[in-house]
């Protein structure tokens, strides 16, 4: 009897996961202030009243409020905030830096805004809210599997957000440190037009190397991974309300027309057209 072929994994995500999850409902005061060692944890804040003020010395400000994520990379320092008249209530959740070390290539700083169109952002609130109800109960202990297999939900919709509009996960190289150097550098500037050359300079690697390396790993090559995480950013930037032609412009093309040729070919639709659909 034949079995069945397995498809291929496009990611090492089918074998992560989180040890050692905290989580904390927290209060802030007027003006309080948490700071926040680089290399220790990686943390998100989820908004649950009132609003807060997160800064970094080399990424600036992000303000969140009711109801917003911010996921922040424990490879930086920074602070959290109280901002306006009344206290802050968050829910925090910290992994430590240890089991985090494969998150290189991910976005530094992210806010994820409650008032978006993302349609990941009802599951989002879901499992947050499972956490809440987890560690809040007043008759049942919260289990610890239970919480650290709720973190990894979390992280996969972190994930799938960045893709708002299949919500697929990306296919990152997660498993392999030298190429994870090079999708950082493209998700620390997607907009650059980057070369085949200078991506494997950053990851230490001959070009042939390197392109074999990745297309091998992931099933795409590093020009249209490069492609897709700009096209992505361009999804998020018009569901945060951004035209079409201000954010072809935004995100690099030469033209409307350009952009929405690239987005047509990757989603199988057109800007406005996916657009559309989301305000039915």
């Amino acid at each position: 009897m034949n079995m069945p072929i397995k498809p291929p994994r496009p990611h090492s995500l089918y074998d992560f996961r989180m040890q050692d999850v905290s989580y904390e409902i927290v209060t802030l005061g007027a003006g309080e202030n948490l700071p926040r060692r680089a290399g220790v944890a990686g943390y998100f804040y989820h908004v649950l009243k009132g609003s807060v003020q997160v800064t970094s010395a080399d990424y600036g400000a992000t303000v969140a409020g009711c109801r917003d994520t911010i996921m922040v990379s424990g490879f930086i320092g920074h602070s959290v905030e109280q901002i306006g008249e009344k206290s802050t209530q968050l829910l925090i959740g910290s992994e430590p830096m240890e089991f985090l070390a494969w998150l290189g290539g991910a976005p530094v700083i992210t806010c994820f805004r409650a008032d978006s169109r993302n349609p990941m952002l009802p599951r989002l609130f879901l499992a947050m809210d499972l956490v809440v109800e987890e560690i809040t109960h007043p008759e049942i202990k919260p289990d610890q599997l239970t919480l650290e297999r709720t973190a990894e939900l979390i992280v996969f919709y972190f994930f799938r957000m960045g893709n708002p509009v299949t919500g697929e996960l990306d296919p990152y190289p997660w498993s392999d440190p030298r190429l994870m150097k090079a999708i950082s550098a493209i998700n620390e500037d997607p907009i650059r037009d980057w070369s085949v050359a200078e991506l494997a300079d950053i990851a230490n690697m001959s070009r042939s190397a390197f392109s074999e390396r990745f297309t091998n790993l992931i099933g795409t090559s590093p020009i249209k991974m490069l492609a897709s995480i700009r096209l992505k950013l361009a999804a998020r930037k018009m569901l945060e309300g951004e035209s079409i032609s201000k954010t072809a412009i935004a995100c690099g093309y030469t033209s409307v027309e350009a952009f929405n040729r690239a987005f047509k070919r990757e989603f199988s639709t057109t800007p406005g057209r996916w657009l559309r659909g989301r305000e039915t």
